[in-house]
């Protein structure tokens, strides 16, 4: 169970950015998760603003697959860089893991979750300026959670939860962000709330990517996506991607597909994943 801390480098000395390299370039990746390999010679470049789906089947690496890129999770082969460095070197990425893996009891309200975007601008010893306040602040309005400053993380729906993380993303000035199945348990209203600020990132030049189950919204919602079981089984336009033989590839018995008026729905299941 993780505490509400900040994942990137808190010495406060941005990394910088080569001109001309991909906002994250994986080349054969390999990584071991419990003992065993979760994703094995994975290789992909994602291209600056950009917003991806990753979907997959229950351990199929997609958490592991954001560890890495985070620099939270050491590869055990191959080469992660981040605008042509190392992912560990870099305060610009912004990594939200599952809510399930949140210590949502941690005493600390709205306001400093945001704060603690800032930790790596600052560094870690430093108080907040005012100008730091500022962009807490403005981070808040963008995502419509100002109103709720005060109050305990915890207290939120899940719906809020994520639009806070988006703030503290925005409050450190990420550039990448890494959010992993941010749209679980939601609602449909609480869903499209999260695509209005996944909008405003656009606009911002953020990278983002998200992993869901949902293969109809990340066919709908995204730029591209990502089908991945361990291996990378696909990478670009949903319709090059979500094709039966890759689908049967990557879930197996568990996917179904349904052609309806308005085209082919996809339906998957993956209670029984191994």
């Amino acid at each position: 169970m993780q505490t509400l801390r900040q994942i990137p480098n808190l010495l406060g000395k941005p990394q910088a950015h080569l001109a001309g390299e991909p906002i994250v370039a994986l080349d054969n990746i390999s990584a071991r998760y419990n003992g065993r390999f979760a994703l094995q010679d994975v290789s992909f470049d994602l291209i600056a603003g950009e917003q991806v789906a990753v979907v997959g089947p229950n351990g199929a690496g997609k958490s592991t697959l954001f560890k890495v890129i985070a620099g939270v999770l050491p590869s055990s082969g191959g080469a992660v860089t981040v605008a042509g460095s190392g992912p560990g070197e870099h305060i610009c990425i912004a990594y939200v893991p599952q809510r399930s893996q949140v210590d949502w009891t941690f005493p600390v309200d709205v306001a400093d979750v945001v704060m603690m975007g800032r930790i790596g601008r600052l560094g870690l010893f430093r108080r907040p300026k005012r100008s730091d306040w500022e962009y807490v602040h403005q981070s808040l309005d963008v995502v419509g959670m100002s109103a709720f400053a005060e109050r305990q993380i915890g207290e939120l729906s899940g719906g809020q939860q994520q639009r806070v993380f988006i703030a503290r993303a925005l409050a450190q000035e990420a550039e990448l962000m890494l959010m992993d199945e941010p749209l679980t348990g939601l609602d449909v209203r609480s869903q499209e709330d999260i695509f209005v600020v996944l909008d405003e990132l656009r606009t911002r030049g953020v990278t983002v990517m998200i992993a869901t189950h949902d293969l109809n919204l990340a066919a709908e919602r995204f730029d591209r996506v990502m089908l991945l079981n361990g291996r990378l089984l696909g990478f670009g336009k949903p319709e090059d991607v979500f094709t039966p033989e890759r689908l049967i590839s990557a879930y197996g018995g568990h996917i179904r597909m349904l052609e309806t008026g308005d085209g082919t729905m996809i339906v998957n299941d993956t209670c029984c994943d191994h």
